[in-house]
């Protein structure tokens, strides 16, 4: 219960009583050992001001950047996206501190941030929009340049582009319910 209450005072404080967090290391400082930026760090805040900036379009390319300079190790990206998405969410990197578990609301932190507070916001919104995870598609060939381009003027989904008898391209509607299903 003490230990409990002296961490919860110490948050409130500003002060993250927890276990480091990549791209930080624990420093000496007036108000104890508080984190502070490492070269990880510097990484990390190149990926989440490309995100939010839109320079990487979505978190599998955030993944990859970070990986290709070393801030993560071992595996894929793909294996790193459920990662990335706690760090996008946690407001410890914009300078914050928050601990929902014992009701420690937002607040602004003693340890440096490594983005600044609108950055931080900018990502939120990016990920609530939900448009960070959707496919790209790799596969355009040079006979439907407008593949994913074009949308059914009557239920507004994307048009699909096949070839007819192997001599006529076409754009058709493949949406079961839409008025104009099947028609090119």
């Amino acid at each position: 219960r003490q230990v409990i209450q002296k961490q919860k005072a110490r948050l409130e404080f500003g002060c993250w009583t927890f276990g480091s967090k990549k791209g930080y290391t624990r420093g000496d400082s007036v108000y104890g050992k508080l984190f502070k930026p490492n070269e990880e760090g510097k990484i990390l805040a190149l990926a989440m001001e490309g995100f939010a900036n839109r320079t990487f379009l979505r978190l599998i390319d955030v993944c990859r950047f970070l990986v290709e300079k070393g801030f993560w190790k071992n595996q894929s990206p793909e294996k790193y996206i459920d990662k990335l998405k706690q760090i996008f969410l946690d407001p410890f990197y914009c300078g914050d501190i928050q601990y929902l578990a014992w009701d420690v609301k937002r607040q602004k932190g003693k340890h440096e941030g490594i983005i600044s507070p609108e950055t931080y916001e900018r990502i939120q919104k990016l990920l609530k929009k939900g448009d960070s995870t959707r496919r790209i598609r790799r596969n355009i060939s040079p006979d439907f340049p407008l593949r994913g381009l074009l949308v059914c003027d009557h239920c507004g989904f994307h048009l699909n582009a096949a070839w007819t008898n192997k001599i006529w391209p076409y754009y058709v509607c493949h949406t079961k319910d839409c008025a104009r299903y099947g028609k090119s």
